[in-house]
């Protein structure tokens, strides 16, 4: 009889632990929204990486955010000679759609790696 008490009091404490655990994670999401919103947002990228830096939520959007950003000048600068203008303004064209797509994802608090530019941004240490 004393081991099953023991026993439920074990699985009770974990099943606490991993509610408490999801309840941390859901403030998080809802504390970082805002700065994860703005992460797709040019030049506004740097905001979840400097005021967020202890918000995982926010964090992750913003380091997508970035290399996005990285992406969106590097194709602005190569219009200017109106080399590859298709080319260059299709990349335009992804980058607004995959921020747009980030920002939507954001605001209902889902967490998404854009494809390449995810898992380069899990690469940066921050």
């Amino acid at each position: 009889m004393t081991e099953t008490l023991k026993t439920n009091e074990e699985e009770f404490l974990e099943n606490l632990k991993i509610t408490k655990a999801g309840e941390d994670e859901a403030v998080q999401v809802e504390e970082g929204k805002p700065a994860a919103i703005l992460a797709y947002i040019p030049f506004m990228c740097f905001v979840p990486l400097i005021k967020m830096r202890d918000n995982k939520f926010a964090l992750e959007h913003g380091k997508q955010g970035l290399i996005l950003f990285v992406v969106e000048i590097i194709a602005l600068v190569f219009l200017i000679p109106k080399i590859s203008d298709l080319f260059w303004g299709a990349i335009i064209i992804f980058c607004l759609i995959f921020a747009l797509g980030g920002m939507i994802l954001a605001l209902q608090g889902k967490k998404w790696k854009i494809p390449f530019i995810g898992d380069l941004a899990d690469k940066i240490k921050i």
